[in-house]
């Protein structure tokens, strides 16, 4: 019986050391390498454009660098807006956050896209985002589009796993609204 005793008393302490070396140490834990089976992304809560923000006022709202723009580029005037990527499943894999600018007359592409690498370092992530596009020349109607892929710009068999889209906003010369814009980004469930 004394033998018995022993090793439980061997076999808790044992147990008591594994317990506490996972709760220091959880990368090591055997599920913290896995992904969740689950995997989902979203683009939400996307804000209506702001078609007055200079570039530095959008850097100091989002407190980014402006180390290296001239004061010309600093108060140029755009389109800014903001969102929540919402991020399940992907740890440790590169994804690419896309901003495109669409004509919401024709639903083209128009202007310069932007496209930043993201790497989720946890199973769930939530991130708020904003971007801002230089305003295009003339009158018009536009769109802001961002888009999360699940791999690189232009590689094969990358498929949007995300994407929201703004209300319009105009060109520097003002706005021409489109009555029936449209929907770029596939409506949510």
């Amino acid at each position: 019986m004394a033998l018995v005793k022993q090793a439980s008393v061997v076999v808790g302490l044992f147990s008591a050391a594994i317990g506490l070396f996972f709760l220091l140490f959880p990368q090591f834990r055997p599920e913290a390498g896995q992904s969740s089976p689950e995997q989902s992304a979203h683009v939400e809560r996307m804000s209506q454009p702001n078609q007055h923000t200079t570039r530095g006022d959008f850097l100091d709202y989002v407190e980014r660098q402006k180390v290296g723009l001239t004061k010309q580029q600093l108060q140029e005037v755009g389109a800014s807006a903001f969102a929540t990527i919402k991020i399940v499943g992907y740890k440790g894999r590169t994804l690419t956050l896309v901003r495109q600018i669409v004509d919401a007359k024709t639903g083209h592409a128009v202007g310069e896209a932007a496209d930043f690498k993201v790497t989720p370092p946890k199973d769930r992530v939530e991130h708020p985002w904003g971007d801002w596009a230089p305003l295009r020349p003339g009158r018009g109607s536009y769109m802001m589009i961002i888009k999360l892929l699940d791999g690189p710009v232009g590689q094969p068999g990358v498929t949007v796993i995300a994407c929201g889209q703004t209300g319009q906003f105009g060109g520097r010369a003002g706005f021409t609204p489109v009555k029936a814009p449209p929907q770029v980004c596939p409506p949510v469930e």
